[in-house]
């Protein structure tokens, strides 16, 4: 133990002269980032959350040259090969280092359920992005429904699914409280960001040029039959549009009783969603959460002060 120790504090103080130009080389090249991946998959989590923090942003503008290739992460016990796409790595780097170097209190309670007894048949990934939670789950064999509108986001995570033989189900509608199209509007470079939501629309674009595109809009309940009968993980993250989708979830978290992790910002309704889930007999409580020592949940004062925005509804 002492010498492992040892490394990662040999590690640490490396890291702090490491240069964003110094990573970026040895990223780009087959063999130097062989072996800057196999220090990488020597990181605690902690670590990798501050690579992610110093480094995923450092193609952002490059022009230097690159070559397709992959990325190695594991997460409890499971490797997932990340793709890695010439001309692309500022998505491509970004996305490989985030999976399990971001959201970091998400990833731990995953880990936790995972480890649990209560380890879910179905894991509901709603806002999915780029799909990357949605890889950690059917890296376990799990099966996921995997919901993303923004058509731009499929290509990288039908390539992350053939390169590791995994077998995806993804439903490319937006999700909310009624049938029907819907706008979504999202930053180029910045689809993560994508919503539905007039209010999170509007604030996006005082900043930003948006791209706008009509997509089809569709309830959780639609999917029932799919989900019915299956312990299940559901994950939310539509940037505000949150509290639409659960009002057209209303039949699933009745009939399934799914645990539910969502993000919840003080300016998306906040307390309309925690009377929304005391309504159907849900507690809430913050992340990190592990159900061998679920805690106390939260009062509504607690949950209009929590410092952090995602949290879990246990029913």
């Amino acid at each position: 133990m002492s010498n492992q120790n040892g490394f990662f504090k040999r590690l640490k103080n490396a890291a702090r002269s490491i240069t964003n130009g110094s990573i970026k080389v040895a990223a780009v090249s087959p063999w130097p980032r062989r072996l800057l991946n196999g220090l990488y998959l020597r990181l605690p989590p902690d670590h990798r959350r501050l690579f992610h923090a110093k480094f995923s942003k450092i193609f952002r503008g490059s022009s230097l040259r690159q070559t397709d290739g992959f990325w190695q992460v594991e997460f409890v016990e499971r490797p997932i090969w990340m793709p890695l796409v010439a001309g692309q790595y500022w998505l491509t780097w970004d996305c490989a280092v985030s999976i399990v170097g971001h959201d970091m209190e998400v990833k731990q309670t995953y880990e936790a359920i995972l480890h649990s007894q209560e380890k879910p048949d179905l894991f509901v990934d709603i806002g999915a992005n780029f799909g990357t939670h949605s890889l950690l789950f059917l890296a376990h064999q799990i099966r996921t429904i995997t919901f993303e509108p923004n058509s731009s986001c499929h290509g990288y995570f039908k390539d992350a699914c053939r390169l590791n033989g995994f077998n995806p189900n993804l439903e490319p509608v937006a999700v909310g409280q009624q049938d029907g199209e819907i706008e979504l509007s999202y930053p180029k470079n910045e689809t993560w960001l994508g919503s539905v939501n007039p209010d999170a629309v509007k604030r996006l674009e005082a900043a930003q040029e948006l791209v706008t595109e009509k997509v089809a809009l569709r309830t959780v309940d639609d999917y029932l039959p799919q989900i019915e009968g299956r312990r299940t993980l559901m994950k939310i993250d539509t940037e505000g549009n949150e509290l639409f989708v659960l009002r057209g979830a209303v039949k699933t978290l009745e009939a399934n009783r799914p645990m539910v992790i969502f993000e919840c910002n003080r300016d998306d309704k906040q307390m309309e969603i925690y009377e929304f889930f005391r309504a159907q007999n849900y507690q809430m409580h913050t992340l990190p959460w592990n159900p061998a020592a679920p805690g106390t949940p939260l009062s509504a004062v607690q949950f209009m002060n929590a410092a952090t925005h995602n949290f879990i509804a246990i029913p």
